[in-house]
């Protein structure tokens, strides 16, 4: 999955640190790259190995990111390729929306595509100065896209440590002490209730060795465990 965003025009609806500018300040287009489902998983196990672990697709994808960023280069046009995790200063859900992947859900505020429903993934952005294809136009289609008016809110029932107000706003800290104490050891019960996409859903093991795998970055990111006693900006790359 990818999509085209306009650097200046998405900055104008983010608070100052979460700019692309704050980043690269001659950065004029954003090809926001993901993956949706399944797939990249299941490629990887045909071509590279045939168990794919989080670290392995992870790294794949970030590989990849980085070959395209030096395409580019090479072609004459700055470009930085930076991944999109728990330690980037872009605000991922809104980077994916304006990129058309999707809906931030104004209730779990999960980014919501209408095929994949919550199971993509946001893998990358490359920062390219200037607009090297020329005009970008609005690739959202939140006008259009309201998967959560109807429905009954499983994902708020279902998350155990109620991280989720309901008006789009998630404690990710509150997440991440949750999970730190031993809760949602096979994966996101607000993930995993949602309704769209669920033909698409991960696979019970991957779904929760997936979810193993990024639990390290909450709790290096909010300090828990051995993690308390690291100052937060060394924690947090700051």
């Amino acid at each position: 999955m990818f999509g085209l965003v306009d650097a200046k025009r998405f900055d104008r609806c983010q608070p100052p640190e979460q700019r692309v500018h704050s980043l690269a300040p001659g950065c004029g287009t954003v090809v926001v790259l993901g993956s949706g489902g399944r797939a990249l998983a299941r490629d990887l196990s045909r071509q590279v190995a045939p168990e794919v672990t989080p670290a392995l697709a992870e790294q794949h994808a970030w590989h990849r990111s980085c070959h395209i960023a030096a395409l580019l280069q090479g072609e004459g046009f700055p470009c930085r390729a930076v991944a999109l995790d728990l330690g980037s200063r872009l605000p991922l859900g809104r980077l994916g929306e304006a990129a058309g992947f999707g809906t931030v859900s104004p209730v779990s505020g999960m980014l919501l595509h209408p095929e994949f429903g919550p199971w993509l993934r946001l893998r990358a952005a490359l920062l390219i100065d200037g607009y090297p294809f020329g005009e970008i136009q609005d690739a959202s289609i939140a006008d259009g896209f309201h998967p959560c008016c109807n429905c009954a809110r499983p994902c708020l029932a279902a998350c155990p440590a109620q991280a989720h107000d309901g008006r789009g706003q998630s404690d990710l800290g509150r997440c991440a002490s949750h999970r730190h104490a031993g809760g949602c050891e096979t994966g996101c019960c607000s993930r995993a209730a949602c309704p769209l996409g669920s033909e698409h859903r991960d696979d019970a093991g991957e779904f929760a060795h997936s979810h193993a795998f990024h639990l390290p970055k909450l709790q290096r990111w909010f300090g828990l465990g051995v993690w308390r006693i690291v100052p937060t900006f060394l924690r947090q790359g700051r």
